[in-house]
């Protein structure tokens, strides 16, 4: 953008040049205080206009000609050279030739001669007396209105003011208010435009500049037009940007915004990571109609954390050996940083709807140890009328995260890496959950999952390459908690192995969605352990639901087959067969580009969360990315051989659905669940006696191989073995085993498992026709120590454990 000088008397150019240049940095400036992105802040100043100076007619007139597009406003003086010659009326024939062509360009005629005023009121221009006292404040006040610096002052036909815009986001919310009349007003003049060229907004200016008055039917197809397209350039300005929270600025449509000057953690590097590639249109705004987006976020830098941590004197508390729930307790009754509470109420003011706040650790989502599940994540409804209420709820998770640094569990997790425990600090992400009121004061997401690039477990026709993703109804703790789910791979969907019959549907299809309870506002009961927010509900709750018909199947009782439609009698069963089977919406297609897209991007296999959210009544889906993290790469696997060295030896254990890779020849101890006597009733005691073993065995520095029921790690006690990492903290293989009338579904997808993974701990799953437990060999064996339900026995050589990631087969030896 450019001002045009013309003007052929040094002393007043003189005078004049620094006197425009420092008005034009100052308003520039003022615009810059609202930018929140410091690399876009130094590119507004750089793009702040020009001024262009010219001593005649003909060079002022090049210049215009040239740039007229460009130029916020023209200054001449009346009196200088024209065709060769000093006219005494130049000025106002430049001024004429210009308003004839823009009849809205300011032009501002100054001269001695206070008798040249009339004439510039006529032509439709501005004037200034050379010889006024306060020749700075009335050429300040020219350009503060004219050039589009400044507010943006809505007047009616009149020029009497109605409504004062500061900044896009006061200018979006006025929009919405403003007479039909003001509108017509301003878009007439182009004075939208000018505005946002003063302000270096160059490419909505741009766009907006061209429109003509007479392409819209009224003035209020112009407000919801200006709207619509400040919105989205707001939206994609920010995109790919962590924008520096201002409580003066802050929106809750920002797409990531941080609090605080330290590093905003692992997870939320994960989303600023999804806002760049979404900023380039690597990763696309929509797949065949289906938007692609991730939800509005607020971090809390790590700053915050240590400030909390130091002016609450709590490092004494962290380096004793307290339970979680008493150094959650303690953690509960501190305070926050002052300025973060201010912070947080301007959040709770603007972010309407329930939330979900998450950790975002330094170590967290890394490419080495992913720390995936290990720290707490709450819901809140975040709905009472009364913003303390609220706040309070908000403190209290964030105050249970940060405690959870400090958990077992976390601090057994650390220990099996290479880290310091000091270097763990602690962000936090706010982030507005994905869903809706389906029913009643039910809300979650429709569809939720965990898709990863690189599949553990190709069955055949699946090869590892073969994107996987684990998909629940509802909130998708249900998948990452290991309640269950649906696992498929997009590149093959019509092969579901849950479902390979009409038995299997019934008896692997989920029965129960999480939803968060909105019925009851205040939380009360949170506490370190426990979400009140969040609630199981039976599928026949929710039959009736709009979105419903998406999920679901009816099972046929009469005929023993299930009919892919709601539309008939009979038992609903979640089959998921309309999305993945029918493809009513191309949500493979979306998987297998996002799968692509994302792990090319980051150079690794990822791992990446997301919600499926349908609108009724638009009857639009929008496909939520929630998370993106690197999965911890297995491309150097050794090639493992069985053939060798095995003559003679004693087969204790086979598997053809193995994790990890390697050779393991350091162990001698086993510890199993005993399968005479296992009930899934004494689940929560077996988890005490387990702990009590590896408690032994890592005094011992002893790893050893864990075998047991159903699924390691659920948070259905009915379903597995409900154990946290700090319980099986020295075990070096783990194997999840079908025994006698209690068979689930393995643990595909959670966030322990992942985990497991990570450490490079073997995972074997004894569930095929050819899957082996030399039980009676291992019945035959020195019992080391025995409780109730677990046996720990100790081998006298160590056992030769062979894992083939690549065609994950797993064979454990006694050698003889």
């Amino acid at each position: 953008q450019s001002v045009l000088l013309v003007e052929d008397n040094i002393k007043f150019y003189s005078s004049y040049l620094p006197l425009i240049y420092s008005e034009l940095m100052k308003q520039t400036q003022i615009v810059m205080a609202d930018e929140l992105n410091p690399l876009k802040k130094n590119l507004r100043l750089k793009a702040r206009p020009k001024i262009f100076l010219s001593k005649t007619y003909e060079e002022a007139w090049n210049i215009y000609s040239k740039y007229k597009q460009n130029l916020l406003g023209v200054i001449t003086d009346v009196e200088y050279p024209r065709q060769g010659n000093s006219q005494s009326e130049a000025g106002i024939y430049l001024a004429k030739q210009i308003k004839s062509e823009i009849p809205d360009m300011p032009v501002l005629l100054q001269s001695s001669n206070g008798n040249y005023e009339k004439i510039a009121r006529e032509i439709g221009s501005s004037f200034l007396n050379k010889n006024s006292a306060d020749i700075s404040r009335q050429l300040r006040g020219f350009i503060q209105r004219y050039f589009g610096f400044g507010d943006f002052i809505f007047t009616d036909e009149f020029g009497h003011e109605i409504a004062r815009a500061t900044d896009l986001h006061s200018m979006l919310n006025i929009l919405k208010t403003i007479p039909a009349r003001s509108i017509i007003y301003h878009a007439s003049r182009n004075h939208f435009s000018k505005w946002l060229f003063a302000r270096t907004e160059f490419e909505m200016a741009y766009h907006l500049r061209p429109k003509k008055i007479s392409e819209f039917q009224d003035g209020e197809e112009i407000s919801k037009y200006l709207i619509e397209t400040i919105y989205q350039f707001i939206y994609r300005t920010q995109l790919g940007s962590v924008l520096k929270f201002d409580r003066r600025l802050y929106d809750s449509s920002s797409p990531l915004v941080k609090i605080g000057t330290g590093s905003i953690g692992g997870k939320a590097r994960g989303l600023a990571f999804i806002d760049f590639l979404m900023s380039k249109e690597m990763i696309p705004e929509s797949i065949d109609g289906i938007k692609i987006t991730t939800p509005n976020s607020v971090v809390l830098a790590t700053d915050i954390f240590d400030f909390f941590i130091e002016q609450n004197n709590l490092e004494s508390a962290i380096n004793e050996n307290y339970d979680d729930e008493t150094i959650a307790d303690k953690f509960s009754q501190m305070a926050l940083p002052d300025y973060a509470v201010k912070d947080l109420l301007v959040i709770l003011e603007k972010m309407e709807g329930p939330l979900a706040v998450r950790s975002s650790s330094m170590l967290e989502d890394s490419k080495t140890y992913p720390f995936a599940g290990i720290y707490k994540t709450y819901m809140l409804r975040n709905n009472d009328a009364d913003l303390t209420v609220r706040f309070k709820e908000l403190e209290k998770a964030i105050k249970y995260i940060y405690a959870s640094v400090f958990s077992k569990e976390a601090k057994a997790f650390r220990k099996m890496t290479v880290h310091m425990p000091d270097e763990e600090k602690m962000a936090i992400v706010i982030q507005k959950l994905v869903g809706r009121n389906y029913i009643e004061n039910y809300y979650y997401p429709l569809i939720s999952g965990v898709l990863h690039s690189y599949n553990y477990y190709p069955v055949m026709p699946l090869k590892s390459d073969n994107p996987v993703a684990h998909i629940c109804a509802g909130i998708g703790n249900w998948v990452v908690s290991g309640l269950g789910g649906l696992r498929y791979s997009p590149d093959f969907p019509e092969n579901l192995h849950q479902f390979s019959t009409t038995e299997d549907m019934l008896i692997n299809s989920q029965k129960k969605i999480l939803c968060l309870d909105l019925k009851n506002k205040i939380s009360n009961g949170m506490s370190y352990n426990y979400d009140p927010a969040i609630m199981q509900v039976d599928i026949e709750k929710i039959e009736k639901s709009r979105g419903f018909e998406f999920l679901a199947s009816t099972y046929n009782i009469e005929e023993d087959r299930v009919c892919d439609s709601i539309s008939m009698d009979g038992e609903k069963i979640i089959t998921f067969a309309p999305i993945i089977k029918h493809e009513v919406i191309p949500f493979n297609k979306i998987l297998r580009e996002l799968s692509k897209i994302c792990s090319d991007a980051m150079g690794s296999n990822i791992e990446m969360e997301f919600a499926l959210d349908y609108i009724p009544g638009e009857e639009k889906f929008e496909f939520n990315i929630l998370q993106l993290r690197p999965m911890v790469s297995k491309a150097a696997y050794r090639k493992i051989k069985f053939s060798e060295n095995t003559n003679g030896q004693i087969l204790v254990m086979s598997c053809s659905c193995a994790l990890g890779n390697g050779y393991i020849n350091d162990i001698r101890d086993i510890v199993y669940v005993d399968p005479k006597v296992f009930s899934n009733l004494k689940t929560l005691e077996i988890v005490d006696e387990i702990n009590l073993i590896n408690e032994k065995l890592k005094k011992e520095n002893s790893h050893y191989i864990l075998i047991g029921p159903g699924r390691w790690g659920s948070s259905d006690i009915h379903l597995g073995i409900p154990v946290k990492w700090n319980n099986i903290s020295y075990s070096k293989v783990i194997a999840e085993a079908e025994y006698e009338n209690f068979r689930v579904d393995p643990s595909y997808g959670t966030h322990f498992f992942h985990n497991v993974v990570s450490l490079g701990i073997g995972y074997l799953t004894i569930s095929g026709k050819n899957d082996f437990i030399n039980w009676d060999w291992l019945e035959k064996q020195k019992i080391k120590f025995k409780t109730k339900n677990v046996v720990h026995i100790e081998i006298d050589k160590n056992l030769d454990i062979r894992i083939d990631g690549h065609n994950s087969i797993a064979k454990i030896f006694y050698p003889l």
